[in-house]
Order: C-alpha cells, then sequence, then structure tokens
C-alpha cells in the first residue's frame, strides 16, 4: 500500500469539499444569519486537513495509483468527506454531538436521507443548503467530481472510477476516464437544472428547489420542510419530483448515450426495461390496495401517492408524501422489499440494483431447466450478450453479503431494546441508502431517538451500501495493507 499517494488524493478531496462550501456561505451572508461563523470555521478546518494530508502525500507525484490504493482512496474519501462535512454542523452548535453530526455527513455524502434532526425548520438556511448539498456531490460520486475536475493522477484514476461506481460493471462510455466522468457530470448538472426550472414554475422558491433537486437527482431525501415534500400538498410538485427520481434512479449512462445518439434505442437496455415493469407493477399493487382499504377515496389520489412513494423507495430517495408506515402491511412490506431491490447500476441509487436481481434470477431459471434437461446447454441472455457463471456467481454472492450485513447490524441494533420491525426496516433503510425506515423510524419520524452506539452501526451500514460493500469490507483484509 502507498499511503503518500492515498493521502496526496484525499488532500485533493478535502480541497474540493472545503471550496464547495462557497455555495450555501453564500445564501448565509445573503439572510445575514449565525451560521456565517460556523462556514467560515469549517473552511480554515477543511484547509488545516488538506494541508496535513498534503505534507503527507508531497513526494507522490510519480508514484503509481495501483488497485489497492484506489480502493482504499474510494473507501476513505467518504469517511474524510463526512469528517469536513460536518464541521458546520457542530461548529454552528446545531448538531452539537459529534456522533450525531457524523451521522449527518455520512447520511448526506451518501445519499440515505436518514437525519437526527427533529426540527429542520429551525435550522438557518445557509446549513440546510450544506446538508442538501452533500447529497448532490455524493449523488454522481464526490470521487467522480474529483476525477473530472482534477486529473491530476492521469490514465490511472480509472482505477478509482472504477473502486466507486455503483453497480456490477462499468461500461466505457469515452476512450478516456476523465472524459466520461465529465460526461456524466453534465448529464447529472442537466438533470438538476432542468428539476430546478420545472419545480420552480410549479410555485416553489429558487432556494426550495435547489435544495430538492438537490435531494432527488442524488437519491438523498434531505428536504427543507418537516414534513418533507407532503409539505406542498401539490399533485404537480410530486409528480414532477417522481419523474426526476426515477430518471436518477436509472442508469446515466443510458441517458449519455441517448443524448448523444438523439435516440430512444438506448432505453431498451434489459435492465432499464425491469426496473421499468417493477415500478409500473408496484404502483398498481399498492394504488389497489390503498383503494381496496379506503385509504383514498379517489383513483387519482391513490395512483398519486403509490407512484411518488414506490420511485421514492426504489430509487433510494426517501422522500415521503404520506405516512406510509400507517398504511396496510402488504404495502410496507412491498416498499420494504423495494428498499432493498433499488435502481439501476451506473444510477445513484442504492441498495442491491435491479441487474443482479435479474442475472440471479435468470441463473436460478436456467438451474430449473437444467434439473429437467440435465445435458443441456443453457445460456443465460443479459443484454446485448449472455451473462457468463462468474457473472452470476458474483451477483449471488453479493446478495449473500448483503443480507449477511443485513442481519448481523438488525442483531446488533436490536441489543438497545428497539423492536423487530425498528430494527429491521432501519438496518435496511440506511444499508439500502434510503433513510425512513417503518415505526420508530418511519417516514414521520427520525434517528435521532437511536443511541450513539446504533449510530455508528447505522454509519457502517451507510459506508457499506454506497461503496458497494466489498469496497468497504476488503479493509478489513490484511492483504490490501501490505506494501
Amino acid at each position: 500500500m502507498n499511503y503518500r499517494i492515498v493521502a496526496r488524493f484525499l488532500s485533493i478531496l478535502i480541497l474540493t469539499i472545503t471550496a464547495s462550501m462557497a455555495f450555501p456561505l453564500a445564501w448565509a451572508l445573503k439572510d445575514g444569519s449565525d451560521d456565517i461563523r460556523a462556514f467560515l470555521l469549517s473552511v480554515l478546518t477543511g484547509l488545516a486537513m488538506a494541508a496535513v494530508l498534503h505534507i503527507a502525500g508531497r513526494s507522490s507525484s510519480k508514484d503509481e495509483l495501483g488497485t489497492r490504493e484506489a480502493i482504499a482512496g474510494v473507501a476513505f474519501a467518504w469517511v474524510v468527506a463526512s469528517l469536513q462535512g460536518c464541521m458546520p454542523y457542530m461548529l454552528g452548535g446545531y448538531i452539537p454531538a459529534f456522533t450525531d453530526a457524523y451521522f449527518e455527513a455520512m447520511s448526506g455524502f451518501t445519499t440515505t436521507g436518514a437525519t437526527v434532526l427533529q426540527n429542520v425548520e429551525v435550522i438557518p438556511r445557509g446549513i440546510l443548503m450544506w446538508r442538501a448539498q452533500t447529497q448532490w456531490l455524493g449523488g454522481m460520486g464526490i470521487v467522480v467530481l474529483v476525477i473530472a475536475m482534477l486529473p491530476l493522477f492521469g490514465v490511472n484514476m480509472t482505477q478509482l472510477f472504477k473502486a466507486e461506481s455503483p453497480g456490477p460493471s462499468l461500461e466505457k462510455t469515452s476512450p478516456r476516464i476523465t472524459d466520461m466522468a465529465m460526461m456524466l457530470w453534465k448529464v447529472y448538472m442537466g438533470l438538476t437544472v432542468v428539476g430546478i426550472v420545472l419545480l420552480v414554475f410549479g410555485g416553489m422558491s429558487v432556494y426550495n428547489a435547489i435544495a430538492h433537486i438537490f435531494a432527488a437527482v442524488s437519491t438523498g431525501g434531505f428536504s427543507t420542510h418537516n414534513a418533507s415534500v407532503a409539505f406542498y400538498n401539490s399533485a404537480y410538485i410530486d409528480y414532477i419530483l417522481t419523474l426526476i427520481m426515477f430518471l436518477s434512479g436509472a442508469n446515466f449512462n443510458l441517458h449519455l448515450a441517448a443524448i448523444r445518439g438523439r435516440s430512444l434505442r438506448p432505453y431498451r437496455d434489459s435492465e432499464f426495461r425491469f426496473y421499468t415493469v417493477l415500478v409500473a407493477a408496484s404502483i398498481m399493487m399498492i394504488c389497489a390496495v390503498l383503494l381496496w382499504k379506503g385509504i383514498y377515496g379517489s383513483f387519482a389520489d391513490a395512483l398519486r401517492y403509490a407512484s411518488f412513494q414506490v420511485v421514492s423507495i426504489i430509487t433510494t430517495t426517501g422522500f415521503a408524501t404520506a405516512d406510509f408506515a400507517l398504511w396496510p402491511i402488504f404495502t410496507q412490506l412491498l416498499l420494504l422489499a423495494l428498499m432493498l431491490v433499488g435502481g439501476c447500476a451506473g444510477s445513484t441509487a442504492g441498495a442491491i440494483k435491479c441487474v443482479r436481481f435479474q442475472v440471479v434470477l435468470k441463473g436460478a431459471a436456467a438451474e430449473l431447466k437444467k434439473m429437467v434437461h440435465p445435458n443441456a446447454v443453457v445460456a443465460i441472455f443479459q443484454g446485448r450478450g449472455t451473462a457468463s457463471p462468474s457473472m452470476v456467481t458474483s451477483s449471488a454472492c453479493f446478495i449473500t453479503v448483503y443480507f449477511i450485513i443485513w442481519g448481523v447490524s438488525t442483531l446488533a441494533v436490536s441489543l438497545d431494546g428497539n423492536d423487530i420491525v425498528t430494527s429491521l426496516s432501519a438496518v435496511a433503510a440506511t444499508l439500502s441508502n434510503v433513510g425512513p425506515g417503518l415505526a420508530e423510524v418511519g417516514p414521520v419520524c427520525n434517528f435521532a431517538g437511536q443511541s450513539a452506539f446504533a449510530k455508528w452501526v447505522y454509519t457502517f451500514d451507510m459506508l457499506c451500501g454506497r461503496l458497494e460493500l466489498y469496497t468497504v469490507l476488503v479493509l478489513f483484509t490484511k492483504d490490501i495493507w501490505k506494501k
């Protein structure tokens, strides 16, 4: 392990995060609020951290970035970004406890959206904008941002991109990884701008439109209101955010290919079709149950709330327009299942990803055929080609490890006296980067009442979920630390 090159990368990352504080600071200066001091002190703290890391890695300019350094760099990127990100909360006294402040920052950068704030409406706008911005930075990936903006490591940055990029595979859409990163960020920013304009057109203020779109395109879920999106009680806003979340849960490479080719053909992608059918089927089932049980009196209302919550949950955004913890048990269980599935590979969504379930289901179907026809050679078609046995095994192993972490973490947080629904859903919500769970951590509740021990378990789960498990777990093996 070349620690110097990791330190150098982290110093660049901290400088990027610190520089981005200029945007929420501008809102604080505009309002003349008391969070100005918190941001200025946070900038000084960030510069000091970056200086220390730069000194530690100053002789690494000609060193090669290998796989081990890339994995460590990506994993520690979220750790140190959250450390710098929690400074405005702590130094301003808005979240004075380090555990809570770090939890909030990690929740933002991992686009989880779980919060310990019980009343966000008394928090200054600058702090809330920073809170929203952490999601936006973490959505496309702060590592990808650094690659796009500061390609100081040359072509070896590909290793970083692969270690950070969500999903089981990475399809290159450009011969240069820095070009690809920049193009993806342009699509990301374009979707952000379009969303802001549409929300402002629907009556939102520019400030709230920016904050909510930052959360929607990153599939984060932080809101500037205690009631989340339900505060607006607007069908137009609900459907606009539903559309933005749905697009953000799709593979951004598809959006890029569609824009460059001026064609909708990329959306014929197998995973995207699976994702679309799953969303549509879930909406119809929940809509039917809500009407059947008399939760809503009209089809229009049932469709509106079912659509929003299904898309919000499967994309792991976590916005709420209704307290779905009060909905029929069937709908709660279906939403819990969607938490685990997540969006598409290459999207800003968390959880297991549709493509893995696709591959494993097709693999299981192939095994059933082999039982009937033992000598048959059964191909597993995925996308434009076939899925190799190693891809099926990899997907199955990932799902297995995911459920093991879910089980172990649930046992851990249950030690604090949480009921089984709270324990299971809280871990699922943080490991899948969704945010709200059920019961004591439901959509109208928060994580403030959880113990410090439980919050650190959730923080670890958020990091594991955002970095696809293995990038974090490999740090606990001795091989990666060898020189």
